[in-house]
């Protein structure tokens, strides 16, 4: 069980496939970010929490790079170049929690704000505008018209955004929350993903880790803990952090023994990353045990997990009986 024998498979260099993109090859660009988004995942999931500014804050790193792919000196350097990205969108959405910023973090956030603005014509000097256009029109109407404000016109505020629309501004932020979901979703498959590769790894794993969760609830906790070093580095967002395989298997006892199951519904994975996200089930006599779902990243040695961070959601109010 301590040999899981993924396939951590390479492919193309990063600098190939951004110099596919930019000659007008949308796979390229595609394929690039299916390679980093788990690790995008995982950083966005370690600033926000697992929240929905998490999500938001990958999509907007995957329209922004699309957009700025030109500026890009060094292709071979693409993966610090999404990061640094994703990190200022964290930062943003972490501003907005934060209303009263200081005046650097406001300037800061003016001028991301600024390169959004160019966005248009950057897109519309490059072979992509075609591809990104025609992805845009799949689209309902309401939602491309707030995305086409949001990142193809001059006011992308919000509050402005609202106001031309008519519609409250949390409106515009459900709107654009789903159509960069989607948005994102037709410009992949636009590209000719889900690669067949990467899909079968994405489904090797996800049918790994819900077989494994599922034998917990048969006295498999030593057979799934295997699969973990036993110096394994984890941490549980907010929580304790510490090293051992045995932290997680405490963790373990304590769910199972409250009458918890864990049921995976998404993977993502590229490379030596997986980030997990499952649902906690709780017995019907204590349906507030746990969160309602979480979300776990796993960095894979050569034969075992050596990083694990758990991410948990938060839990919803009671109601007052």
């Amino acid at each position: 069980m301590g040999q899981v024998g993924f396939d951590h498979g390479r492919g193309q260099p990063d600098a190939a496939l951004v110099m596919a993109a930019r000659f007008g090859e949308p796979h390229g660009f595609g394929l690039l970010f299916e390679r980093y988004r788990p690790q995008l995942h995982a950083i966005a999931l370690s600033m926000l929490g697992y929240t929905g500014d998490a999500e938001d804050a990958v999509h907007d790193t995957f329209l922004t790079a699309l957009a700025r792919l030109d500026g890009l000196r060094d292709p071979a350097a693409v993966g610090g170049w999404l990061h640094s990205i994703l990190r200022n969108h964290c930062l943003m959405a972490l501003r907005r929690r934060r209303p009263c910023a200081g005046p650097a973090e406001t300037e800061r956030a003016f001028r991301e704000l600024a390169d959004e603005e160019r966005i248009e014509s950057r897109i519309e000097s490059r072979d992509l505008r075609d591809w990104v256009w025609a992805a845009l029109a799949h689209l309902p109407e309401m939602q491309r018209a707030t995305v086409m404000l949001r990142y193809f016109g001059s006011s992308p505020g919000y509050e402005q955004i609202a106001a031309i629309l008519g519609v409250p501004v949390g409106t515009v932020r459900s709107r654009l929350s789903d159509a960069k979901i989607r948005l994102s979703e037709l410009l992949l498959a636009s590209a000719g993903l889900p690669d067949r590769e990467h899909q079968k790894l994405v489904a090797e794993r996800l049918a790994f880790y819900t077989e494994e969760y599922r034998s917990l609830q048969h006295g498999g906790k030593e057979r799934v803990l295997a699969h973990y070093a036993k110096d394994l580095d984890i941490a549980f967002a907010g929580g304790p952090r510490g090293i051992g395989r045995h932290l997680f298997g405490e963790a373990i006892d304590e769910d199972v023994g409250a009458g918890v199951r864990h049921e995976p519904v998404r993977a993502l994975a590229s490379a030596n990353v997986t980030v997990l996200e499952a649902d906690f089930v709780n017995p019907p006599e204590n349906p507030f045990h746990c969160p309602p779902s979480f979300a776990v990243v796993l960095v894979h040695g050569e034969r075992q997990v050596r990083v694990m961070r758990v991410h948990t959601s938060e839990r919803p109010p009671r109601l007052e009986e």
